[in-house]
């Protein structure tokens, strides 16, 4: 058992934010047990009483690509087919050396954990041994990963990045090692229907429905990369249709970035086989072309949605910004579409924990029975000028636009406290 006293804030549900001052956390076996206002008789020792600092759940980061971290930044001027040729595949291409990719995984992993998010759903390249690497370094962090080697055999966008049958096998054997029960999982990862061939998508998918590994992967980023699916397949029309055919889509959890144009039907498959939404509103706004997804429309349809840095489409990993955008965007899509309403900061505050957290299960949250996975934020020196006394709901909402990773000054993840790597 371990006891804890601060100031609680998390979203038990969709706009409701829940905040116990100098309440009492109990964790058992890593679990939440209890949060009480009040001392509860059973509470032992305390193990650590944060004072005035305020305690969030760990983020999650739903989307995002492990090899381009270096080009953070680069190519925003470009279009999707443009920046993948210049910029993300020649990147992504140096990641099959290992010594390269063993020094960026582990920079990828310190900076999720810097920036609060625990949980995270990544995309490698093409390297199997890349993959294999970046599973290894999340098994040491204490942290919560799926990640999967990415499977593009189809020159979609101009560049054939690997051969089928090296693909399925390699993924085959990452799937049956990694694949077991645990906070570090397999995930099959094929790139997007422009660059994956029918043989390619059938076996992987055949892999899906035999292991029940979730499916990662990306989903109409636009108009242009939508007509590229309608005329390869034109019975099924849209990228979740395509998915659905080939067992990516209903074989098990599967979570889909970006939804920019999904067509009705796309929409309805979505909510049929309960994909979840990885919404990426930093891409959004830096990657020309672009389009801005209506997640509004998303959440009144009950698809589950949670947000994702989507580095290198995105230029930050601090899921801060990325909260900030995700409100920011939604005021934009209202001005398009007045008869949906823009999200909230505690709306958007739980796509970035509970939400997307529901992909691992019982995380985002301290309700009874989730994993103790939490956020310290010691918040002083962004008021240290103000001569307002703010609630901790107004000291979170200045957290979420001027904070940075600087203001965190603990992390947990499973009742145990992350040191620095």
């Amino acid at each position: 058992m371990a006891v804890y006293r601060g100031n609680f804030l998390y979203t038990p549900a969709l706009g409701q934010l829940k905040v116990v001052e100098r309440g009492w956390l109990i964790t058992e076996n890593g679990l939440v047990h209890s949060l009480t206002q009040r001392q509860p008789a059973s509470a032992g020792p305390l193990t650590a009483d944060f004072g005035d600092a305020l305690i969030l759940p760990a983020f999650t980061d739903l989307h995002l690509h492990a090899p381009q971290l270096p080009n953070m930044g680069l190519g925003y001027s470009e279009g999707l087919g443009g920046w993948l040729e210049r910029y993300t595949y020649p990147i992504e291409h140096q990641y099959a050396d290992p010594s390269y990719a063993h020094q960026l995984n582990a920079a990828l992993i310190s900076q999720l954990r810097r920036y609060g998010s625990l949980h995270a759903v990544i995309m490698g390249s093409t390297s199997a041994a890349a993959a294999a690497d970046l599973l290894e370094q999340y098994r040491r962090s204490g942290m919560w990963a799926y990640v999967g080697k990415m499977n593009s055999d189809y020159p979609g966008y101009g560049v054939q990045n690997e051969q089928t049958a090296p693909s399925i096998a390699e993924t085959v054997q990452l799937a049956h090692r990694y694949g077991g029960p645990g906070r570090v999982r397999y995930a099959i990862s094929p790139e997007f229907v422009p660059c994956c061939s029918d043989e390619l998508m059938a076996a992987l998918g055949q892999l899906a429905r035999e292991t029940g590994l979730p499916v990662h992967s990306h989903m109409s980023e636009g108009e242009s990369d939508l007509q590229l699916v309608r005329r390869r397949f034109p019975r099924e029309g849209c990228y979740a249709g395509v998915y659905a055919r080939f067992g990516l889509m209903g074989s098990g959890p599967s979570v889909m970035a970006h939804c920019l144009t999904s067509p009705e039907e796309e929409i309805a498959l979505l909510k049929q086989h309960g994909s979840f939404v990885a919404h990426c509103p930093v891409c959004s706004l830096d990657l020309a072309g672009s389009g801005l997804p209506p997640i509004r429309r998303y959440l009144n349809e009950g698809i589950p949605v949670g947000l994702g840095s989507d580095i290198a489409g995105g230029h930050t990993l601090n899921m801060m910004q990325v909260i900030v955008a995700a409100v920011q965007i939604s005021k934009l899509v209202v001005q398009q579409k007045p008869q949906l309403s823009p999200l909230s900061e505690v709306e958007a505050l739980y796509l970035a924990t509970k939400g997307g957290g529901a992909f691992f299960g019982r995380v985002g949250s301290f309700e009874p029975g989730y994993s103790f996975d939490a956020l310290v934020i010691d918040d002083r020196h962004l008021g240290q000028l103000s001569p307002l006394h703010l609630s901790p709901a107004q000291r979170l909402e200045r957290f979420l636009y001027c904070g940075d990773d600087r203001h965190i000054s603990r992390r947990y993840c499973a009742g145990r406290e992350l040191t620095a790597l």
